[in-house]
């Protein structure tokens, strides 16, 4: 095919290609955050800069899962590509489309070939979605003909053959756009601007608002079962409105507040054994690792009780789910958010409070707890002491996040930071507490189960018990040293700056 572009250029097709085009990314977006597309071209699952619309890394990829982990990836550059995006989250497929791929040699007059030139085109196809088409090209002047290329680009699009000269980005985010799709939308963590002087009950009401959007994104995947991130972010939403409504005391009605916290609570207990599941699972390469060799085979019997009973209880909190009690808590709920409270002061006397002197004072509150908690457990950091720790820290990180908009950055950061790294540590020895509990309930409660415990898998459990408790006391050992890292001079100055900043 040789078609006139003007004078004195020419063009002449030299292939022709059509390619099936389906892109990912996790639920987060964070190949997106990264400036890169997961897209699977044909028979080629590709990771592409979205700076630069260039190939990264690719590999061969038959099937055409709606969803994928990095782990399932054999090629090693495409797997460390994806693991460096999300090593927890599942890629799922985002939309589907057709590639058109046209490349051309560019003649002069003289029919001497001065560049090549590719026309992509790309056109979603979704189920009841109009089909939305764009084109971009792809100039490469051989040595010494860059203004010759130029020219035929402005040919082209005189003639009114391409739109424009338009980059891979801006391809990638039309074809989202025009199939319902907004990049980065989704966040964990609830994302509000409050205003300092707003009532206290209007703050509370926007953070408990966003907080249940957070719900709602997730509850539909949980029963899809990808992956553990989405009952996480679930459970840690109901932990963030169970805390904001037990600490921010005097601004809802009690009545209806405890109605609320009782079906919160309950709401929370039927997610954790599927979630302490999730983590065993999740742990499976991590428990092998701490075996010698003869006892890590034997374990394959106990992730298989556990996979059942995961399927098992995922099942019964799909069918709460679907039921009526759950949808009139969803329903209520919201409306409790979003219609006028017709509550007397006196049953909410704290409500018309600006929402920095709640902020102030409740976060002085539960900082001053925490440090005095702290300051209190002896030489040998019972497990009873450093789960109530725990809890404390949890109460305190979620007023700071909750009220993070109305404090400087560069002041609120900070504190986060030390209080986080206590977090963790607290948080992996209550999880070392838990795993180990569970497992020794396994070795010797086996009327629970059908039968007795093979010899083998006692063995096995057995060693991962051991295991897992000198795990336990080396993180025990390391909590007063990272407790007086928090409960130091440089944590308070960052506390006192905090609470001083709406100081009259």
């Amino acid at each position: 095919m040789n078609e006139k572009v003007g004078v004195p250029y020419s063009l002449v097709r030299q292939s022709a290609k059509h390619r099936n085009l389906q892109f990912y990314d996790s639920f987060e977006w964070h190949a997106w955050k990264k400036k890169s597309a997961v897209c699977k071209r044909g028979s080629t699952l590709s990771i592409v800069s979205l700076k630069t619309g260039k190939e990264q890394a690719s590999s061969p990829m038959r099937k055409s899962p709606s969803n994928f982990f990095a782990s399932d990836i054999a090629d090693d550059a495409v797997r460390q590509h994806l693991d460096s995006f999300t090593p927890l989250r599942a890629f799922i497929r985002l939309c589907r489309a057709e590639e058109q791929v046209d490349q051309y040699r560019i003649l002069d007059d003289n029919r001497k070939t001065v560049g090549h030139l590719e026309i992509t085109t790309l056109t979603l196809r979704e189920k009841n979605r109009k089909d939305y088409t764009e084109s971009f090209l792809t100039l490469t002047p051989l040595r010494g003909y860059r203004t010759d290329s130029e020219h035929v680009a402005e040919a082209l699009q005189k003639a009114g053959l391409l739109s424009g000269t338009t980059s891979f980005s801006y391809i990638y985010n039309q074809l989202l756009k025009a199939a319902g799709i907004s990049p980065g939308s989704y966040r964990s963590k609830p994302s509000v601007r409050l205003s300092p002087d707003e009532p206290v009950r209007e703050s509370a009401r926007k953070l408990l608002l966003a907080t249940f959007r957070i719900m709602l994104a997730n509850e539909p995947w949980l029963s899809r079962n990808i992956d553990t991130e989405f009952l996480h972010d679930y459970r840690v939403a109901l932990r963030r409105t169970r805390s904001i409504l037990a600490q921010l005391k005097g601004i809802f009605p009690p009545e209806e507040l405890s109605r609320f916290k009782q079906q919160f609570r309950e709401l929370a207990k039927r997610t954790n054994n599927l979630r302490d599941q999730d983590v065993y699972l999740l742990e499976a390469d991590h428990f092998g690792s701490l075996l010698p060799a003869p006892l890590r085979e034997p374990l394959g019997l106990f992730f298989d009780d556990l996979q059942h009973a995961h399927t098992q209880e995922l099942r019964a909190l799909s069918r709460h789910l679907r039921t009526r009690q759950h949808a009139e808590l969803l329903h209520t709920w919201e409306s409790f958010l979003t219609e006028p409270c017709q509550a007397s002061g006196e049953d909410t006397p704290n409500a018309a409070l600006p929402t920095s002197t709640v902020a102030v004072g409740t976060i002085r509150k539960a900082w001053k707890k925490v440090i005095r908690h702290g300051r209190t457990i002896g030489p040998e950091a019972s497990d009873e002491d450093l789960h109530s720790l725990r809890i404390d820290c949890k109460k305190l990180r979620y007023l700071l996040e909750f009220f993070s908009s109305i404090f400087p950055k560069e002041t609120i950061g900070p504190v986060i930071t030390h209080l986080k790294k206590l977090q963790d540590l607290l948080g992996k020895f209550v999880d070392l507490s838990v795993q180990q509990d569970y497992l020794h309930h396994r070795i010797t409660s086996p009327g629970a189960h059908s039968q007795q415990l093979p010899a083998t898998l006692a063995a096995s459990l057995g060693g991962l018990v051991t295991a897992l408790y000198h795990e336990r006391e080396t993180v025990r050992q390391r909590f007063h040293d990272t407790f007086r890292q928090f409960d130091s001079h440089h944590t308070a100055t960052l506390f006192s700056a905090l609470i001083d900043h709406y100081s009259s």
